[in-house]
């Protein structure tokens, strides 16, 4: 009852004001309804106060573009060589085609995004990637640095950012990121309260079922013993690099799933695999 009959405040959301990551890449970006339910999704949880940022890959329209122009993809364990045809390429389609395609769908859905690359303001300083053993892969980098101002300053005009993982090197050559690692450098950098990685899988699975919470040392053991393999070990590599960075949790969850972002930023619910530094026993 209100006795003086004034205005209630509306309710705040209990996402008003926090800061959380979306990583959006992989096969998880291929089918178009996927794609513009995540968008939509973004928009919408924005306008309830959530900080959204967003850092997407792109690698399969990559090759495509690369097929489509006869030159070749070269991989090493999995990771792209980018040599210079290579990253004009890839900076046309991560930080043109798909970069705006996503901008324009959140925007469209009611909430402002502003499109950048890791190259804006020099956000994102890099160095060339060297292999374990040396190996050479060219104008492919890992994240040196992180300078958060851009996104900062975007997120207090009320836009949603879109990151592009392109970054540079000191003297301002272009470097190809695995959009991974630059969304945990980045989450850490901006200190989320969790960076979510949406997948085309339900989570970390072990004997076909999905593994709701993981630790660190759990995820060493689980690669060691070959239960984690393939494409899975390096989302749940940046995962353990965005706590390590800062970021409380980390949550590898399947993009097709239905008001998966909403689900997987509220603790109550396990969309997928949760992984944290440790996990206190209820009692």
């Amino acid at each position: 009852m209100n006795p003086t009959n004034t205005p209630q405040e509306p309710q705040k959301s209990a996402l008003e004001g926090k800061r959380f990551l979306i990583k959006y890449g992989g096969a998880a970006m291929e089918k178009a309804e996927v794609r513009e339910a995540v968008c939509a999704e973004v928009a919408a949880l924005a306008r309830q106060g959530a900080r959204l940022i967003v850092v997407h890959g792109g690698g399969k329209e990559i090759s495509r573009l690369l097929g489509n122009l006869g030159l070749t993809t070269n991989f090493i364990q999995g990771v792209r060589v980018t040599d210079a045809e290579g990253m004009r390429a890839t900076e046309m389609v991560l930080s043109g085609a798909v970069n705006k395609d996503l901008v324009s769908r959140i925007t469209r859905n009611g909430t402002p995004a502003v499109g950048i690359s890791g190259r804006d303001a020099h956000m994102i300083e890099a160095k060339p990637l060297v292999g374990k053993n040396g190996e050479n892969f060219g104008l492919t980098g890992e994240v040196v640095r992180v300078d958060s101002s851009v996104v900062e300053a975007l997120l207090e005009a009320g836009f949603v950012p879109v990151i592009s993982p392109v970054g540079e090197t000191a003297s301002g050559e272009p470097l190809n990121l695995n959009a991974d690692y630059a969304a945990a450098a980045i989450a850490g950098a901006l200190g989320t309260e969790s960076c979510v990685f949406l997948t085309d899988v339900s989570g970390v699975k072990k004997d076909g079922l999905v593994l709701p919470k993981l630790t660190p040392d759990e995820i060493k053991h689980l690669i060691d013993a070959g239960t984690i393999s393939g494409g899975m070990i390096p989302k749940v590599e940046c995962a353990v690099r965005a706590i390590d960075a800062g970021c409380p949790e980390a949550i590898v969850c399947d993009a097709a799933r239905p008001n998966i972002i909403a689900s997987a930023l509220n603790s109550a619910s396990n969309p997928g695999t949760s992984i944290r530094r440790s996990y206190h026993c209820e009692v």
